[in-house]
C-alpha cells in the first residue's frame, strides 16, 4: 500500500506515466496524459447501484492536492449515500423568482459553511446528505417550482401528514427539516431569500409518536448470534463481531482505517464520532485479531476504492434467519446499534461503574462535571472492554464456535 506521506507534490512531480492514487481520499487519483499532462481524475461506484462515477477535475499543479481532495470528498459524500452528484436538482428557470428550489440551493451553501442553523457549526457529511435526500424525495416533488413566498403553512402541513401515512418517523424528520430550512430563510442568516415569516414554525405540533428503541440481545440470543455469525464470510463476520465487542456505531466500525489502530488501541478520530470527540478503545486479544488488516481500510470494498459500505444489513438478515432456526422461534429484528445497547445494558451486571460505562459509549459528561472533570478513564475503559470480550468468548466456547470465530486460545 502506498504510504500516505508519499502522496506529495514532489511525488507527483516524479510521476512520469500511469496514475497515482491518493490513499487519503477514496476515488481520487492523478493520471499522466500525453497532451494534458498530469490530470486529476475521480472514479468510484455509486453505492447501491451499478453506476461508476467518472469525472475529471483539472491539471496539476494549477489544481493543488488540497483543491483535488476537497472536490473528491464532496463527491464521496454523495457517492457513499447512493446519490449521483450529476443528477440535476430542480432549479428556477426565472432567476428573478425565488423558488423553493433556488432558496434551498442557497440554504445548502449556508449549511456547508456552517450558517444553516443557530448552532453556527458545520454539519457532518451524513447530516448534509440527509438534508439533500429529504429535499429531493419529500420536498422538491411538491414545492420545488413554487415561489417560496407563496408557500403557506397549510401546504407544509399536508406534506407532513401525507408522509406520515406511510412513514411516521420520516414524517417527523421532514417536519424538523422544514422548520430548519424555512426558519433559515426567514432569519438574517437567510437574508438573500427575504422570507418574512417561517410557515413551518408550528409543524412540531404534528409530531407522530415514536416507540423508544429498547431492543437488546439477551445472553441466549448472543449465543445463537455467535453460532449464526460464524457461518458468514470473513469480513462480514469480523465487522458484526466488532459491533458487539466495541459497542461502536455502525459507521465508526465499517469506515475504520487501519492507521487508526496503533498497538492494539483503536482511536476513532473526532471527525468520525457523533459528538465530535475522539474515542479511544483498548482492544482485547480477540478484538485486535478481528480489526487487523493489511489494507488502508479495515473493511475494504471488494471492487472499488474505499470502505465496504454495502451488504451489512443483508448479512444481518441472514444471521437473524439462522438464529431463528437455532432458537426454534422467531428472533425479533435487531440493528447494529442494538449491539451498542446490549453492551451498555450489561455493564451493571458486570459491576462496571456508571462513569466508566458512559465513557465506554463515548457519551459526553454533563453540567459542571463536563467542565472540571477531565479524567479520561482510559484504564477503566480498557478493563471493561477486556471484561466484555471475555464474557463473549465464554459464550462462544459454550456454543462450540470459538475456533470458527478465530478466538485466541487461553494463555
Amino acid at each position: 500500500m502506498t504510504n500516505i506521506r508519499s502522496f506529495t507534490p514532489a511525488a507527483i512531480d516524479m510521476l512520469r506515466s500511469g496514475r497515482l492514487c491518493d490513499p487519503a481520499t477514496p476515488g481520487l487519483f492523478i493520471e499522466v496524459r500525453p497532451r494534458a499532462g498530469k490530470v486529476w481524475r475521480y472514479r468510484r461506484r455509486i453505492r447501491g447501484t451499478a453506476t461508476v462515477l467518472k469525472l475529471t477535475f483539472g491539471a496539476f499543479p494549477r489544481k493543488t492536492i488540497a483543491n483535488a481532495r476537497e472536490w473528491a470528498r464532496a463527491l464521496n459524500a454523495h457517492v457513499e449515500e447512493g446519490i449521483d452528484p450529476r443528477a440535476p436538482v430542480p432549479v428556477d428557470p426565472d432567476p428573478e423568482v425565488m423558488t423553493v428550489a433556488r432558496a434551498h440551493s442557497l440554504y445548502m451553501v449556508a449549511v456547508e459553511e456552517g450558517r444553516g442553523s443557530r448552532a453556527k457549526r458545520r454539519n457532518k457529511p451524513r447530516t448534509v446528505m440527509d438534508k439533500l435526500r429529504i429535499f429531493r424525495s419529500d420536498i422538491a416533488p411538491a414545492l420545488a417550482d413554487r415561489p417560496i413566498h407563496d408557500v403557506a403553512e397549510r401546504d407544509l402541513i399536508e406534506l407532513v401528514l401525507q408522509k406520515g401515512k406511510s412513514a411516521r418517523v420520516r414524517a417527523n424528520r421532514l417536519a424538523t427539516e422544514l422548520n430548519i430550512f424555512f426558519g433559515w430563510a426567514a432569519s438574517l442568516r437567510g437574508l438573500e431569500v427575504g422570507l418574512a415569516i417561517n410557515p413551518a414554525y408550528r409543524l412540531a405540533d404534528l409530531r407522530f409518536p415514536e416507540q423508544p428503541r429498547q431492543r437488546r440481545l439477551d445472553l441466549a440470543e448472543l449465543g445463537w448470534f455467535l453460532q449464526a455469525v460464524s457461518e458468514e464470510e470473513r469480513d462480514m463476520r469480523r465487522g458484526m463481531l466488532l459491533w458487539l465487542l466495541t459497542a461502536a456505531r455502525f459507521s465508526e466500525v465499517v469506515c475504520a482505517r487501519s492507521e487508526e489502530v496503533v498497538a492494539g488501541v483503536w482511536t476513532i478520530p473526532a471527525a468520525r464520532t457523533k459528538n465530535r470527540r475522539p474515542h479511544v478503545i483498548a482492544l482485547g486479544p480477540w478484538g485486535r485479531r478481528l480489526i487487523a488488516s493489511n489494507t488502508e481500510w479495515v473493511f475494504p470494498a471488494p471492487r472499488a476504492d474505499g470502505p465496504r459500505l454495502w451488504g451489512w444489513y443483508q448479512a444481518r438478515d441472514r444471521v437473524r434467519g439462522r438464529m431463528t432456526v437455532l432458537a426454534g422461534r422467531t428472533i425479533a429484528p435487531f440493528t447494529p446499534h442494538d449491539f451498542r445497547r446490549t453492551a451498555r445494558s450489561n455493564t451493571k451486571r458486570l459491576k462496571v461503574e456508571y462513569e466508566t460505562a458512559e465513557a465506554m459509549m463515548n457519551h459526553v459528561k454533563s453540567g459542571l462535571e463536563r467542565i472540571y472533570d477531565c479524567y479520561d478513564l482510559d484504564e477503566e475503559k480498557a478493563a471493561w472492554f477486556l471484561t466484555w470480550e471475555n464474557e463473549i468468548i465464554q459464550l462462544a466456547r459454550v456454543a462450540g464456535v470459538a475456533d470458527r470465530l478465530d478466538i485466541p486460545g487461553p494463555d
